[in-house]
């Protein structure tokens, strides 16, 4: 195992020899896991992990060593308190809840902080958080339970319920996380997120872990057109930020409030029709803010460009970069990142156009 990259709350690992018994053994103490998946060979398969009684072992469960290709991808999401990462996640934990109710109780080890003993399905936990920006987020609950399949929980955020079925885990000490819905933020506004039990089936609700909101596009599923142009709208973007955000507002329409350079944006799309394609940017930014440098990637190149002084964030001009080859029908990704912050902010954008080249003679 060959550790890629490390940020606060991701940590990347290849793995090119796969465990005999699909298990991969990590250091205790290790980091509070949220989230954990394989990458590569289609889509992320989430994983579980597993403890043992006193968390002094600690246990990836990667599967059968078919199931994916060497080498291989393995993400691991982490956080130490609740707040907001530099990737726009939103992570709740068990550690920080408050519990109403006689039974449920937080239970601490190294690395494996959770609340338990939720007998009493009336039990809830809640935590009080200030976002610093509105948005959508796919939100995620990371558990684990010894059998009570069918077990229905409840997740309240400023005002809006989402609900799901847990299914067991096959053990108290063994995780994984189950993804709840697809939530709107509408005001950076402070609200009170709490967890419940609509059902109890088993002997306990579950042990919970924590709580994520992951930074998620508005619009919806991005594919070519019939002329094969790819168009990434601005509410098309997962924004992966504290402050970036889609700005619905008519006369906006645009990713803004671009003030923090660690934050960044990402479209996925579907290529159906392969080839080659130019790279156009539409860009706006007001008077005097202009000389940000800003960075492109996408199918494997990256482009570099100096943000321009449009007099005024929402006058978008269009800016081509390059070109970029697309060799076979799939999911692709295109990310924006600022490498360096110029004045207040670094720019608005309101789309990207990937435009398909005519191949020569034709």
């Amino acid at each position: 195992m060959v550790e890629l990259t490390n940020q606060p709350g991701v940590l990347r690992f290849e793995i090119s020899a796969w465990p005999v018994d699909g298990r991969l053994a990590l250091p205790t103490p290790f980091p509070e896991i949220v989230s954990a998946r394989l990458l590569g060979g289609g889509e992320p398969l989430p994983l579980s992990w597993v403890f043992n009684t006193d968390a002094s072992q600690l246990t990836l469960e990667l599967g059968p060593a078919n199931s994916r290709a060497i080498p291989a991808r393995c993400l691991v999401e982490t956080a130490e308190r609740t707040g907001q990462l530099a990737d726009g996640r939103i992570v709740f934990l068990a550690a920080d809840a408050q519990v109403t109710g006689g039974h449920a109780r937080l239970e601490s080890h190294p690395g494996n902080h959770r609340i338990g003993f939720w007998t009493d399905p009336s039990n809830s936990v809640t935590w009080d958080y200030k976002p610093t920006r509105w948005g959508m987020y796919d939100v995620e609950l990371t558990y684990s339970a010894e059998g009570g399949d069918g077990t229905e929980v409840e997740v309240e955020l400023a005002g809006k319920t989402l609900t799901g079925k847990r299914p067991s885990t096959g053990s108290w000490y063994r995780y994984r996380t189950l993804p709840l819905g697809r939530f709107y933020l509408a005001k950076a506004e402070p609200f009170v997120v709490r967890a419940g039990c609509k059902r109890m089936t088993g002997a306990a609700v579950m042990n919970l872990k924590a709580l994520t909101l992951r930074p998620a596009p508005e619009g919806g599923p991005v594919a070519q057109d019939a002329a094969g142009l790819v168009t990434l709208h601005a509410r098309d973007a997962i924004t992966h930020s504290v402050m970036l955000r889609y700005e619905p507002a008519t006369n906006k329409n645009c990713l803004g409030y671009w003030v923090n350079p660690a934050d960044w944006a990402e479209w996925e799309f579907e290529v159906t029709r392969p080839g080659s394609f130019a790279v156009e940017v539409f860009q706006g930014c007001g008077a005097g803010m202009g000389g940000s440098e800003v960075e492109v990637e996408v199918g494997g190149r990256k482009f570099k460009f100096v943000v321009e002084d449009t007099g005024h964030f929402q006058h978008f001009i269009p800016r081509e970069l390059g070109q970029v080859t697309f060799p076979r029908v799939g999911s692709y990704s295109l990310a924006i990142r600022p490498a360096r912050k110029q004045a207040a902010a670094v720019m608005d954008i309101q789309q990207v156009k990937l435009r398909p080249v005519p191949e020569r003679g034709r």
